[in-house]
């Protein structure tokens, strides 16, 4: 009696859970009246959604048997609640899922199974008999490289069974419960149209690469051509991130190994490895470490902790099970990172430079939607009814990545247009002070040449110039002492003594620094020439202005200007056959010097083809760039100008 008594309690234990969910489900029929219809797999198509009659349960246990199946807490609201967000918790059970099938056909019927995304493993159970009799199912893949996410499930004709999935997720944040069924024949098509098909935010973020693909090669291009370290830092950052966008767009929705290791671990791993380098290249392209201080220190500081955060997750990931341990890690490395960029701005703003406004500017953007971002993954929170782009976090991410990348565009022209005009500033400096020490140089050598001029002058004048005299003197007493006595040879020698002393003389003015004015070349032209007429038969007229201005004129101008002028005038007492010479000096932006005699002329086409005196004159003025004319006019007139 006993054991007939423990069988009946035994039995009732079974029953009374599975009697209980049948009249909770014949409650909730009443309420909606109308319950909803049974999966047909002679019906099925490429994806049919079971979500509505679909029941899910969260466990704890690490294990469960196939037994214990019916008598777990089911949900009967479907599981449309977690078609899109499953808590952290809930990552770190099993989900199973109960549903039941019916095949209203004539002949057996097979379907592929998907309960969503995304699950490291997938059992299915099919209840054979009673609610305790629950038999495991032959994991059965399609011939498909995604098809993880898949199981077989046959039913025989005009059969109905209730079947039952144990699911355990991968560890990630972005899990899903969205079963559907596919029928065999058109599972391929299934696969392309549920993990294949490309939605508008997939194209959307796949553009978003590939603007940030672009912005490689120019950091890259950049680095080669100026060796910069910040152009290496930024095609880092731009590298990690892009490649985050692409994959998440490129593996959207598949049930592939690699998908599930980049959805778990990988893409947190790039966001950091990222942001670390985006760090970085703040501090060289502002040159932080010189010119901000204090910011440096916060984004040095900022990097190592992100940089700490991401060993941390790793290993959490590894080697701690528990899924919230390292999903808590990576929400506080966002929340690290947003602690950081406000901090940034903030700083950033008390600065008032132009190149520190644009970074600013395109980091507040970025901080106001990945804010924007963070929230709605932690809040399922929808800006938009429906299914649109502007439901998904991570595009408004994508937006503020993108009006960064623009204002770092505006602050790399600013910044090579205040280094391009930096670079003319100092080339320009560097010019002047080339200038500088090159007329410096030239003043040197100048002063030498003046020192040394006046130099040999001084010797000319002392020790020449004292013995032509003495030549000249003793000369004139010998011819004194002997009286009627003519030697031609003793004239000569005096001649050539006064004729020396005077090419001596004018030597001497020349070389002399001191006589380096117009003034004093005027004055010397005139007291030669009124000396040169003075015991001659031609009288001389000299004109020039009352106030001659201080205008230097180097040695060598004057030598030529005065030789010119001296060869003119021994012209005048040769060949003129004048009475009267008229010179006139005049002086403003050139010097001029006219000399008119009223003589017999100048015949150009009777002179000699190789005669010195014209050609020397016009040598010598061509040499100082100076003009030489001469021309009939009542008599000939010879003019010189200089320009001052």
């Amino acid at each position: 009696m006993s054991g007939l008594c423990r069988s009946i309690l035994s039995n009732c234990g079974r029953i009374i859970p599975v009697t209980l969910l049948i009249l909770l489900n014949v409650r909730i029929l009443s309420a909606n009246d109308q319950p909803p219809a049974l999966p047909d797999l002679a019906r099925v198509g490429v994806a049919e959604d079971i979500s509505s009659t679909t029941h899910v349960c969260f466990s704890h246990l690490k294990t469960i048997s196939p037994q214990q199946l019916p008598y777990l807490a089911y949900s009967i609201k479907g599981t449309r609640k977690y078609s899109n967000f499953i808590t952290p918790a809930q990552v770190n059970d099993k989900a199973v899922l109960t549903f039941t099938l019916v095949n209203s056909s004539s002949q057996p019927q097979s379907v592929w199974f998907c309960p969503g995304f995304y699950f490291d493993s997938i059992y299915l159970y099919r209840q054979t008999g009673p609610p305790d009799i629950v038999q495991a199912l032959p994991a059965i893949l399609p011939p498909d490289p995604d098809s993880l996410g898949y199981r077989k499930i046959t039913l025989a004709a005009r059969d109905t069974g209730v079947f039952y999935a144990v699911l355990t997720f991968i560890r990630s944040p972005i899990n899903s419960i969205n079963p559907s069924l596919t029928k065999e024949s058109y599972v391929t098509y299934g696969i392309v149209f549920v993990h294949k098909t490309k939605t508008n935010f997939d194209i959307i973020t796949n553009l978003f690469a590939g603007i940030m693909l672009m912005m490689i090669f120019y950091g890259v291009s950049e680095y080669v051509q100026t060796s910069k370290p910040e152009f290496v830092y930024y095609a880092g950052y731009c590298f990690f991130i892009s490649s985050m966008l692409f994959l998440k767009a490129t593996l959207h929705n598949t049930t592939t190994a690699f998908n599930y290791f980049f959805e778990s671990f990988l893409d947190n791993i790039m966001f950091c490895l990222g942001h670390i380098s985006y760090m970085l290249f703040h501090r060289k392209f502002l040159e932080t470490r010189k010119n901000y201080r204090s910011l440096d220190r916060i984004l040095f500081w900022g990097a190592c902790a992100i940089g700490l955060m991401t060993v941390l997750y790793t290993l959490a990931y590894f080697l701690i099970p528990d899924f919230r341990v390292s999903n808590t890690i990576e929400d506080s490395t966002k929340y690290v990172l947003i602690i950081i960029c406000l901090l940034f701005i903030i700083k950033g703003m008390s600065y008032r430079n132009q190149l520190m406004n644009y970074i600013v500017m395109g980091n507040i953007s970025l901080f106001g939607l990945a804010i924007l971002s963070q929230l709605m993954i932690a809040t399922n929170f929808k800006p938009v009814r429906g299914p649109s782009v502007l439901n998904l976090a991570l595009f408004y991410y994508e937006v503020g990545i993108t009006i960064e990348l623009i204002f770092f565009l505006i602050a790399i022209t600013y910044k090579n247009k205040m280094e391009i005009t930096l670079s003319i500033q100092k080339e320009e400096k560097l010019k002047l002070e080339t200038e500088r020490k090159e007329l410096e140089k030239q003043v040197a050598v100048l002063a030498a040449k003046q020192d040394e001029r006046n130099r040999i002058s001084a010797d000319m004048h002392d020790e020449l110039g004292s013995g032509v005299t003495a030549i000249r003197l003793m000369s004139e007493i010998v011819k004194s002492k002997m009286k009627d006595m003519v030697f031609p040879e003793i004239e000569k020698i005096s001649q050539s003594a006064n004729e020396l002393l005077n090419k001596m003389n004018t030597i001497i003015w020349t070389m002399t620094s001191s006589n380096d004015s117009v003034e004093n070349l005027v004055a010397y032209i005139r007291s030669y020439a009124v000396e040169f007429f003075e015991n001659t038969t031609i009288d001389c007229y000299f004109s020039m202005p009352a106030s001659i201005p201080h205008r230097e004129i180097n040695g060598e101008k004057r030598r030529n200007m005065f030789l010119s002028v001296k060869e003119a005038l021994n012209n005048v007492l040769k060949h003129s056959q004048s009475s009267v010479v008229k010179i006139n000096v005049s002086v403003g932006e050139k010097l001029v010097i006219e000399i008119q005699d009223d003589g017999v002329g100048i015949n150009m086409e009777k002179l000699r083809k190789f005669g010195n005196g014209l050609h020397n004159m016009k040598k010598r003025m061509a040499s100082i760039d100076g003009e030489f004319e001469i021309a009939n006019h009542e008599g000939t007139r010879t003019t010189f100008g200089l320009l001052l």
